[in-house]
């Protein structure tokens, strides 16, 4: 099995688990997972932005991360 072959099993795999989070000004952002070990590392990430004030790249809007949540799809 070579990398391609491993890189084509891999993304064939079905998302199971999102991260969703919130901002204060009311978006909402959606990272789908393939499992929830990698949907809980996505998270820890996010959770240590919760409560600081930050530019959001994709807006350029002033906002703060008020929630964090692990869904199952």
């Amino acid at each position: 099995m070579n990398a391609l072959d491993r890189i084509a099993a891999q993304l064939a795999k079905p998302m199971t688990h999102a991260v969703v989070t919130t901002y204060s000004d009311g978006e909402t952002k959606r990272h789908e997972t393939r499992s929830a070990a990698q949907a809980e590392t996505f998270a820890i990430g996010e959770r240590r932005r919760i409560g600081r004030s930050f530019i959001r790249r994709d807006t350029g809007v002033s906002a703060i991360v008020i929630a964090v949540d692990v869904l199952p799809l």
